[in-house]
């Protein structure tokens, strides 16, 4: 992976999976993880900056 490789928080992606056990139950396992920047094609991004995150950082 890119060391330039930004992850973005308002682009996580929530994977659910299910699966029998050998008793017969059913097991489940979540994953969340955050997706990758856009960049230029996000409308929150302007000048080479989020300003999601900017807005957040002020408050």
């Amino acid at each position: 992976m890119s060391k330039e490789t930004r992850f973005c928080p308002f682009m996580r992606k929530l994977t659910r999976e299910h699966w029998r056990t050998a008793q017969d139950r059913v097991a489940e396992s979540y994953k969340d993880r955050f997706g990758k920047c856009i960049g230029e094609k996000c409308m929150a991004y302007e000048n080479g900056r989020c300003k999601r995150l900017e807005r957040e950082g002020t408050q």
